[in-house]
């Protein structure tokens, strides 16, 4: 499940707006021509693909392995990350054959959260120039996004999430319009 929505809204205030039409020329240039603009993302998580040691004998550069059961998540922290899920219900294949897991998806990963913001501020010269001053906030409210688990059957890590998205990032921009 995934949910994305975005917006853009000019703020209502300053020269030739609902608010402050009247403002002097100097406070009209700070406080008006202000536009803000969020997106939002929240997905349930993601399907993981599955891989384990090729023991088919076919140098498969993806192979699978099998499914024993039913994916038991267990999402609890150890010492050395975050556990997602049991490795008791996955084991690699037999010799001279082929994992039976799907070739996607067999474990939904951790969900994912984001709000990126953006804040612009538009200095008109004439109807044709204008400078543009943005700010961007991507991931705004800084929310922690676990990456994804080992998905190797039969590494020691295997289900074990060690890091996480990216956090919260600003950048500025100036732009000239012509």
């Amino acid at each position: 499940h995934i949910i994305s929505a975005y917006a853009t809204y000019e703020l209502p205030v300053g020269k030739g707006k609902t608010w402050g039409g009247d403002l002097p020329a100097v406070v009209n240039a700070v406080v008006g021509n202000w536009t803000i603009a969020p997106i939002v993302s929240f997905h349930t998580g993601f399907p993981i693909a599955l891989y384990g040691p090729d023991k088919s004998g076919t140098g498969s550069p993806a192979p699978r392995p099998n499914c024993n059961g039913p994916v038991q998540y267990i999402q609890a922290s150890t010492t050395d990350g975050y556990q997602w899920m049991s490795p008791s219900s996955f084991s690699p294949a037999a010799p001279g054959t082929f994992g039976n897991c799907p070739a996607q998806g067999p474990v939904v990963g951790p969900r994912y959260t984001d709000a990126d913001i953006s804040l612009q501020k538009d200095f008109p010269f004439t109807e044709r120039f204008r400078v543009q001053f943005r700010a961007d906030f991507l991931n705004a409210f800084n929310h922690p996004n676990f990456a994804h688990p080992d998905n190797t059957v039969g590494d020691t890590t295997f289900g074990l999430i060690t890091g996480t998205q990216d956090a919260r990032q600003i950048q500025f921009a100036l732009k000239f319009y012509f």
